[in-house]
């Protein structure tokens, strides 16, 4: 038996159910999370749609720590196959930041549910907290009761609904572009570990990534460096940001070869370097990739050595400000 149309409403109700009724998947979720891993609590309470003024959000979980008491929250955004809304990520942190000020819960991660080649497809994804998917929701499913009928079927719904995503956009694997990303990683290893890189599943061609160390927030307000190998452009990103108004807050900290610049609707502190192309690793491009992550190591350098100045800045140089 199966549902040929799957709607992101089936999913977040299934998965209220889940965490509402399932203290395993409870601890699953959790040990996928950013800010929770190994974190043992109990759900006080589940809504779903739960919307203000500056949207909804599909899903909010509430929990309690068993050993503190503290109380936290998950905010979940759950997405099959649809682009992400302008800004969302920022605007899910504006509805936790609003609880959090309020005394509801002291902490939250902002999380991104959906099938696992949505994040190559879809762009905006890299500002979450975490990724869960729903490959991986159905496979607990399975591992925890694989001859009950309900698990099964639960199981089932999500993994179709993940394929339904696939059919909708496959990512060209390239062995020329594997191996590209694959000697980058590994010099990024050995040689800039600030980076923090991932190792990455990146379609054909691809030259833009992001990194976020660990110490780059997420909320209030989203900070990473992109790498914009293509372009030659190292960017420090600030969301939710007017450029020439941060300019005007941190000209005097900028070096000689920083320059701002406004990127959608977020400002980025850049410096320039020779485009990067996806092309065989030689040391010509071990010189390329070198020499951009250096530059991005420069970016996250500057960033902790004026991180107050420089949130501040940018704080106060909002959109709606203009």
């Amino acid at each position: 038996m199966a549902i040929d149309r799957k709607y992101e409403r089936d999913i977040d109700l299934m998965l209220a159910e889940e965490f509402a009724a399932s203290p395993p998947f409870v601890q699953w979720f959790l040990d996928q999370t950013k800010s929770f891993k190994s974190t043992t609590a109990a759900v006080e309470d589940v809504f779903t749609s739960r919307s203000d003024v500056t949207g909804e959000s599909d899903l909010v979980v509430i929990l309690r720590r068993t050993d503190d008491r503290a109380v936290f929250a998950l905010h979940i955004e759950d997405k099959i196959d649809a682009p992400l809304q302008p800004e969302q990520e920022l605007r899910y942190r504006q509805r936790a930041d609003s609880d959090v000020s309020k005394g509801v819960y002291a902490n939250y991660d902002v999380i991104l549910c959906s099938p696992r080649g949505y994040r190559d497809s879809h762009p905006g994804c890299e500002g979450f907290d975490a990724f869960v998917t729903y490959e991986g929701i159905s496979a607990f499913l399975m591992d925890q009761s694989p001859d009950d009928p309900r698990h099964r079927y639960r199981a089932a719904f999500l993994a179709s609904a993940a394929k339904k995503s696939s059919n909708s956009y496959e990512r060209i694997d390239d062995a020329a572009t594997n191996a590209f990303w694959n000697a980058a990683y590994d010099l990024a290893v050995r040689e800039f570990p600030e980076l923090d890189m991932k190792p990455l599943t990146v379609t054909k061609g691809a030259t833009w990534i992001n990194f976020r160390p660990q110490d780059m927030p997420s909320h209030p307000r989203r900070i990473y460096i992109s790498f914009k190998g293509d372009r030659g452009f190292m960017d420090l990103t600030f969301s939710a940001c007017v450029a020439w108004m941060f300019h005007s807050r941190i000209t005097t900290l900028l070096d000689k070869d920083m320059t701002v610049h406004q990127t959608g609707k977020a400002a980025a502190v850049r410096i320039n370097t020779e485009p990067v192309l996806v092309r065989e690793v030689d040391d010509v491009a071990r010189g390329k990739l070198r020499s951009a992550f250096t530059a991005c190591v420069r970016l996250i350098r500057f960033y902790r050595a004026n991180r107050d100045m420089l949130m501040s800045a940018a704080a106060a140089s909002l959109p709606e400000a203009r």
